[in-house]
């Protein structure tokens, strides 16, 4: 084989490799007028824990922008562009008004809204604050977390109020983490469920129970805005079903954290439900809330001490670990990280257990080739009777194993499982649960 005909293929082929493949530009730019930009900019996005605002102005970066967040001294959150409209000084020198924030360089002050409300330097007949707008966008504040949406103002959606957020019971902590590196590979990591055996039980030790190490059998159910799958595996007499959420483009919620599958139940709920919101190309936050209730964590194991600002109380979230402990026994934070800044989807090679990464890229362009073509992004809208529905949580029936193929009997499990779920999503959340327990009692086998 000659020089110009060799492939990389074989063995110590490393010099024949191309060592430069570009990244995707369209998935992972997200700057104002980029096409994955301009997708983002549709949907509402937590931008930060509403404890970080403080009595002065908060500089953040998000999709690419640099702004500054405020809370005046009449409550009212303003979100506006960093840089004053008069002479380009930073607002987050700026001064906390009664209404409003005001420019540390000339005092002009700007309403939360972005409309100019004195300019004192200038003669009372001046028209500059009737010709000038600051940029800002609208904020909604929930359960301790800011949430903004930087979209067209004409397009503006409803912002999506979940059923997690009225589940009784249930103590909804805010946390948030950067990592180094682009938001679809941190986003991702929520599609590609077969990680979970490997890199959290197989490869390196049990990170959370040591059942997560069996493969499981997977199903993806497509639905409004996104999708959810069932994450399907035997613990002894018992099917495990662990449902996912993943909303577009960057909304997912899992099942327990501390799940062993070894007590009959039905619909658990969420443990997490979180954003991976983009601070820039190559800067990711995830921000979320860790969702703690005795259901669903009935031996107590989560720790509320350690969740909030760069941290959170379950394994491989953060690089906070030293390098050596991150070396021997990577979490998620080291998985997704050490792909690089923006990782080149050339250089994969995408196997079977790749089919949920597939789905969500797949969405994704669909989505952003629709908004190019004038057609808007479907979006969570709350139900007639209620809240956005969804269904991350974990069932456990019992279902002994018998001869024959236990995986297809797992599979058919997990859809009549899957079924259930859909059938009640609009009840409230009492009534849902009653319902699917009475629908899935008779899978159990005595």
């Amino acid at each position: 084989m000659s020089e110009m005909q060799r492939t990389g293929n074989e063995p110590f082929g490393g010099y024949y490799k191309p060592k430069d493949r570009p990244v995707d530009d369209e998935l992972s730019r997200v700057g104002p007028g980029t096409p994955c930009g301009e997708y983002l900019r549709r949907f509402w996005h937590p931008i930060v824990m509403s404890e970080r605002l403080s009595n002065r102005p908060l500089a953040l970066r998000v999709l690419g922008e640099d702004l500054v967040l405020f809370r005046d001294l009449a409550g009212d959150i303003g979100l506006v562009d960093r840089h004053c409209s008069h002479r380009g000084m930073s607002l987050e020198f700026g001064i906390i008004a009664e209404h409003g924030i005001r420019c540390a360089y000339h005092g002009w002050c700007y309403g939360p809204d972005g409309r100019i409300l004195e300019t004192p330097g200038e003669p009372p007949n001046s028209l500059l604050k009737e010709k000038v707008c600051q940029g800002a966008y609208p904020v909604v504040e929930c359960r301790g977390l800011v949430f903004a949406y930087m979209g067209p103002p004409g397009m503006k959606p409803a912002f999506a109020h979940l059923d997690m957020m009225d589940l009784p019971g249930n103590e909804m902590v805010p946390w948030q983490i950067h990592s180094p590196c682009n938001w679809l590979q941190v986003s991702e990591n929520s599609m590609d469920p077969y990680h979970t055996p490997f890199l959290h039980t197989r490869m390196s030790g049990v990170q959370f129970e040591e059942v997560w190490g069996e493969l499981p059998v997977m199903d993806f159910h497509e639905r409004d805005g996104g999708f959810f799958y069932t994450n399907a595996r035997r613990s002894g007499d018992n099917i495990w079903v662990r449902v996912h959420d993943h909303l577009l483009p960057n909304f997912s919620q899992n099942g327990a954290l501390y799940e062993r599958g070894e007590v009959v139940r039905y619909f658990g709920r969420s443990s997490l439900t979180r954003w991976v919101v983009p601070i820039d190309d190559t800067n990711t936050h995830v921000i979320a809330w860790r969702n703690l209730n005795e259901l669903d964590d009935p031996e107590g194991r989560a720790k509320r001490s350690e969740i909030g600002w760069g941290k959170v109380d379950f394994y491989g979230q953060s690089a906070d670990r030293p390098y050596e402990q991150r070396q021997s026994n990577p979490g998620d934070w080291d998985a997704w990280v050490s792909q690089g800044p923006v990782n080149s989807h050339q250089r994969e090679f995408l196997g079977a257990t790749d089919h949920g990464i597939r789905l969500l890229r797949s969405a994704l362009r669909k989505g952003i080739l629709n908004l190019q073509q004038g057609i808007e992004p479907s979006r969570p809208e709350p139900a007639a009777a209620g809240p956005v529905p969804t269904f991350a949580g974990d069932t456990i029936v019992r279902v002994p194993k018998v001869p024959g193929d236990d995986r297809k009997v797992i599979l058919e499990t997990s859809r009549k499982i899957a079924a259930a779920y859909v059938a009640f999503q609009d009840l409230p959340d009492g009534e849902r649960r009653a319902a699917i327990a009475r629908e899935l009692a008779p899978l159990n086998v005595a």
